[in-house]
């Protein structure tokens, strides 16, 4: 169910309706409802499509990578800048716990 969960959130993040999609992959919506709840998975063909549609990596969408780079970048340019800032501290914050054994 991984493309699913993923492609769920991906079309979320970048506002599109399940319907918005399938106009977009000239898809049914029925196609669509069906991969975001892991009935069925898309065609290698509508794979590529639903990446180059929202600059995602593959591997993201398989569930081959647990991070997609360009996803958290989008993610952040809509940060306002103090929230950006808070996040850099909040990340180094979590690195120095983890190299220093805490939790």
């Amino acid at each position: 169910m991984m493309i699913g969960e993923r492609l769920q959130e991906i079309r979320k993040d970048n506002g599109d309706t399940q319907q918005d999609l399938a106009n977009k992959l000239h898809a049914s919506l029925y196609a669509v409802r069906c991969w975001e709840q892991g009935k069925s998975d898309p065609s290698h063909d509508t794979l590529a499509a639903i990446c180059r549609l929202y600059d995602v990596s593959a591997d993201y969408l398989l569930g081959l990578s647990d991070e997609d780079p360009r996803c958290a970048q989008r993610r952040q340019s809509r940060l306002t800048p103090e929230n950006a800032a808070m996040l850099k501290r909040f990340e180094a914050f979590l690195l120095y716990e983890q190299a220093h054994g805490k939790h």
